[in-house]
């Protein structure tokens, strides 16, 4: 794993490996099936930055990890991380790259994607403990209005907020 997360910045890691330890600490709440997979994604979530395809980390970090192969459901939580979807909608690309990723009828995988998000949303950019609010609030302050991430998060902000609660109501 230390090998994957290389090419990333230094606050990059650090942020990657605290999500990690984040689901590490919330993982028991998952099936057991879904654990191991669930605390890899996490301190994968960010890989596709170190490793451009379509340019998109979230996707570009799912078919790294699907060609090195780890597990559908590894790949899956990385794809679909913390809203995904709406930043590639806003960055106008098909958000048929998800459609690969997909895994209907999975058992216990909404969880699974709640905690991913709210491990992400729960830790700030070089991997201190933040609430939801005041990583939303980071995020907004760094990125410029009507920048790809601002629009994104401020799109997506009800379903995140969503997530996290689900996520922190079943710990």
């Amino acid at each position: 794993m230390a090998d994957l997360l290389s090419p990333l910045t230094e606050s990059r890691r650090a942020h990657s490996i605290a999500v990690g330890r984040r689901m590490e600490s919330v993982a028991g709440l998952l099936p057991a099936e879904l654990r191991t997979d669930a605390i890899m994604a996490a301190y994968l979530h960010d890989v596709g930055y170190g490793y451009p395809d379509v340019g998109f980390h979230p996707i570009d970090g799912a078919r790294l990890l699907r060609s090195l192969g780890y597990s559908p459901v590894v790949c899956h939580l990385v794809a679909f991380h913390t809203a995904a979807e709406v930043e590639a909608d806003v960055r106008g690309l098909d958000v048929g790259l998800f459609e690969e990723f997909r895994l209907p009828g999975v058992a216990g995988l909404d969880a699974a994607d709640d905690f991913m998000w709210w491990a992400d949303l729960s830790t700030g950019p070089n991997g201190e403990d933040f609430t939801v609010d005041e990583r939303l609030a980071e995020i907004l302050r760094r990125y410029e209005p009507g920048s790809v991430v601002h629009t994104a998060i401020t799109r997506a902000e009800p379903r995140l907020r969503m997530a996290a609660q689900r996520a922190s109501g079943s710990m």
